[in-house]
């Protein structure tokens, strides 16, 4: 671990400038997807497989008005998904917005109240009860209780000192109030590199889109092989229909036999 830095005095906003170039913003970094790739991700999938192979075969078979009927449908369940799925990315950034913490701040010799994500390494912050840890900080004097249990899921807060290891961004004093020495900011605290872990796995699916997705592919697998099966009996079973008449039955019956809009459905009840 790298050496922390000795108790702060305060700085300068010169100083402050000078480290915020060197070490960044205060902030966790945010991947953000493109609007227009959310759109083509919406027609993409299982589902919106389904529908491609179905109309371009109605389109092959010169049953225009039916494909188009379905590449209507697959552009609408998009555009919906993409609607509900925007709307829902910015309920969440505007929640954010509105929890975005403060810090206390000794800056050219005077307190002031100041954006967390401006505070840097080196920056002398006042921790009081009721507040948030603006930072990963060490503690000049006294102690002060923080609550850990969003970082550590320790029940119970946690009593910290200049001789125990640093208030880490994210927790929330309960009690007492010190003078606090910023150490590290942004991806190098400790919640930012649990972040970047968590990050590293490369699943960006939430458990409830991973489910959906799952029991789609499941449905949809069901549902091809239903259609295989009916297929080849209309051909060469009882009903001994020729390969066009047993083809559109075929492309109906697939449409039909699976909630196309499952996800869609699900996305706009959670937004809600």
């Amino acid at each position: 671990a790298p050496p922390l830095l000795p108790p702060s005095k305060g700085l300068t906003t010169a100083e402050a400038e000078a480290l915020m170039a060197i070490h960044g913003k205060n902030e966790l970094e945010e991947h953000v997807t493109p609007s227009w790739l959310v759109f083509l991700k919406c027609l993409w999938g299982p589902m919106p497989g389904m529908l491609w192979a179905a109309g371009i075969i109605e389109f092959a078979l010169e049953n225009y008005i039916d494909g188009a009927i379905l590449f209507a449908i697959l552009f609408a369940n998009a555009i919906i998904g993409w609607y509900e799925t925007i709307k829902a990315g910015n309920a969440v950034k505007a929640l954010k917005a509105s929890l975005k913490p403060t810090a206390t701040v000794h800056r050219d010799g005077k307190w002031v109240n100041m954006d967390a994500s401006l505070v840097v390494p080196g920056d002398l912050v006042k921790l009081a009860a009721g507040s948030a840890v603006p930072a990963d900080c060490s503690i000049n004097e006294g102690e002060v209780d923080i609550d850990e249990a969003a970082l550590t899921g320790e029940s119970l807060p946690v009593t910290k000192d200049h001789t125990s290891s640093t208030a880490k961004m994210g927790s929330n004093v309960v009690r007492g109030e010190v003078d606090g020495t910023v150490q590290f900011t942004g991806m190098k605290t400790f919640f930012g590199k649990t972040a970047m872990l968590i990050g590293s796995v490369g699943n960006n699916l939430g458990n409830v889109h991973f489910i959906i997705i799952r029991t789609v592919a499941i449905l949809t697998a069901f549902s091809l092989l239903l259609c295989i099966i009916v297929f080849i009996y209309l051909l060469a079973g009882k009903f001994r229909l020729n390969f066009r008449d047993s083809l559109e039955f075929t492309i109906v019956l697939l449409v039909v036999s699976v909630p196309l809009a499952v996800e869609i459905v699900v996305t706009t009840t959670l937004a809600l």
